[in-house]
């Protein structure tokens, strides 16, 4: 039996929510990962800025409105509503993409689903990045990953610099791989996420993807400085 009208068109504003949902979600996480990028490159400033940095992040931010290490709780618990909002909007709208083209499927000789280099790109590209946030966190939030000594005893700044030397190559390499799946996941996202607030105007599409470009490499470039000019002993 067919679906109705009013069911169809409830399924259409359906997926519109998910798409903004989707959307904003995903530019809340691009601005954190950008002013997270950012303070990141006060390791050039030295280790007294980068510890106040880190310092004013845990404890200072937002105090005395909020109490210590209020504003950062804050922060955590908005991100991670960010986080499973995203992917529980990303999963289905992959599902229902799916399933929309499933008979399609059913009729066909044996011949693969075709899948857009974007799609595949975000896909196993989130993959990347959920694992790498697990593992991000672990190292430097709950300092429970400890490579090259004992982060608890550390300043933010040495951890930095040990985690990053040139023995532990591997830790760099897996960032770099982390940040390549970031970047082409911003790169899509952030240009896709524009369209779908901006209703998808073709006057704004070079602005939108002039954008996404920009973030991506601010991104990659941004991230990857430090641990870059650690490895190389440029900073020590």
């Amino acid at each position: 039996m067919a679906n109705s009208p009013s069911t169809q068109k409830r399924g259409r504003q359906t997926t519109v929510a998910l798409k903004v949902t989707m959307a904003l979600t995903g530019l809340i996480l691009v601005l954190f990962v950008l002013f997270h990028m950012y303070g990141n490159l006060k390791m050039f400033m030295g280790p007294e800025a980068y510890n106040h940095y880190a310092e004013f992040l845990q404890q200072g931010l937002l105090y005395p409105i909020l109490p210590h290490k209020g504003a950062v709780w804050l922060m955590r618990i908005v991100l991670l509503l960010a986080v499973v909002l995203h992917i529980y909007c990303a999963f289905k709208l992959w599902h229902r993409a799916g399933v929309a083209r499933g008979s399609k499927y059913k009729v066909s000789t044996g011949k693969k689903k075709h899948q857009t280099y974007a799609s595949q790109t975000m896909r196993y590209g989130g993959v990347i990045i959920l694992a790498f946030i697990v593992f991000h966190i672990l190292q430097f939030t709950s300092l429970t990953i400890n490579i090259g000594g004992d982060y608890k005893s550390m300043e933010p700044y040495d951890r930095l610099i040990v985690a990053f030397s040139a023995e532990n190559w591997w830790v760099w390499l897996a960032y770099l791989i982390a940040m390549c799946a970031l970047a082409m996941h911003v790169r899509h996202g952030v240009f896709s996420a524009l369209a779908t607030l901006g209703l998808d105007t073709r006057e704004r599409e070079f602005a939108f993807n002039a954008i996404a470009w920009f973030c991506s490499l601010a991104l990659i470039i941004g991230f990857m400085l430090p641990p870059t000019a650690i490895l190389f002993g440029w900073i020590s």
